[in-house]
Parts: structure tokens; C-alpha cells; sequence
């Protein structure tokens, strides 16, 4: 599946895309929308060591699990995301996964598919769609590619770009070269579930998790 018809696809607001493949988007947020985003994550008192898999040793962050239901209150307790969620969210999905995280010198990301909402019934469950808003990339960046692949071949290569949009679909393979920059690059990542409505009830409608000792 080549960008074009994936870009249709994934930007559909009731579909879910079937082939797999990824989608990119350019200047997703306004210059204010950005750097209001930059500053939430930044300044956060949930901001600590990643609280993620081992894939993700070293990196920073924090992580936001909601519902569909859930979204106007994570808007109201980060009024930062709320473009992002807007821009991001797909109407298919009903259970969201959101990570915001800082790459400093050296890191990168092992590769891994992508189910964390899995901790709630430990039932193994991928997204439908991950999604990648590039906060904040460094103008000295060199690395930190995202690398998209199935079993059998590679799907993508993804370059960092400030303000870039990714969509790619759960199922992929996924990993982060290590990033070389003089400050750190910041991303917000949403895994986009569409659960049953047994598994639905599983997941808290708003719920925070933090590695920082006090907040």
C-alpha cells in the first residue's frame, strides 16, 4: 500500500485501516498548539523515568489511559493535548493508550509491537493504530529514524520531523534508531484500541501513570 491510498485510509474517520501500511501529516498543529504542548509535557509533574516496557530503558515520560468517554476529562486535566486528541483520534477506536516521550543523546527504542493496554485483563491485545505526533525534534537531530516492519520485510523508514503526524497500524513491528541531539526530542504516541464491550469495562475511563514519587 503506497502513502496516497493509506493516507485516505487512516484519515477516514470511521474506518480502520486493512492493509497494512503507515500515513504521514505535516504541520498537524498550529506554531501556539505546539509549543503549548511542548511546555505540558515538559513542565509536568508526571514526567520521570519511562514507566514502558525495557524497549523504552532510558527514556522519560509518562502515560494516560482513557476511554472514549474519558477524553473530556483529559483535556480538562491537560488542556495541552487537547488539539493533539482533536487531530489524532480516530472515531473507530474507544480505548487509548497515550505516551509522551523524551529521547536525550544515544537513545532509541528496541523493537516491539505495541500493547500496553494489555496490563488490564492481561489478555494480549495490539491497536489498531498507533499514532506519533513529533513535538519537538532538535535542528542537529541526526538518527532517530522510525523503523516499520513486518515479519518478513520492511515496511518504512519514518525521519523525525517537528510538527509531523504519523499513523501506523498496530500490528507492525516497530523500533526507534538511537537519536543523537543536543537536547531532547520529545513525541506523543496514542496505541488506538477498539475493544469489545467487555473488554471496554476493563479500562478505567481516565487514569494516570507516573514514575515520579510525588505529584
Amino acid at each position: 500500500m503506497n502513502i496516497q491510498s493509506a493516507d485516505r485510509l487512516l484519515t477516514a474517520p470511521s474506518h480502520i485501516p486493512q492493509p497494512r501500511g503507515y500515513a504521514q501529516r505535516f504541520d498537524c498543529l498550529s506554531a501556539a498548539e505546539l509549543q503549548h504542548l511542548a511546555q505540558t509535557i515538559t513542565t509536568s509533574p508526571y514526567l520521570a523515568a519511562s514507566q514502558l516496557s525495557t524497549n523504552f530503558q532510558g527514556s522519560r515520560g509518562f502515560s494516560v489511559i482513557f476511554t472514549r468517554s474519558g477524553i473530556d476529562r483529559v483535556k480538562e486535566h491537560f488542556p495541552g493535548f487537547a488539539p493533539y486528541l482533536d487531530k489524532a483520534l480516530k472515531s473507530a477506536c474507544n480505548a487509548f493508550y497515550l505516551n509522551p516521550l523524551l529521547l536525550d543523546e544515544g537513545m532509541g527504542v528496541e523493537p516491539h509491537v505495541d500493547c500496553s493496554i494489555s496490563s488490564y485483563d492481561m489478555v494480549l491485545t495490539i491497536p489498531k493504530i498507533v499514532s506519533v505526533l513529533y513535538v519537538q525534534v532538535p535542528e542537529d537531530t541526526i538518527g532517530g529514524e522510525l523503523i516499520l516492519k513486518t515479519e518478513q520485510r520492511l515496511i518504512g523508514t519514518i525521519v523525525p520531523q517537528t510538527n509531523k503526524l504519523v499513523y501506523f497500524l498496530g500490528q507492525l513491528l516497530h523500533s526507534v534508531n538511537p537519536v543523537h541531539c543536543s537536547s531532547s526530542r520529545i513525541s506523543l504516541i496514542c496505541e488506538q484500541y477498539n475493544l469489545s464491550e467487555d473488554r471496554l469495562k476493563n479500562i478505567p475511563e481516565f487514569e494516570i501513570k507516573s514514575g515520579a514519587k510525588k505529584y
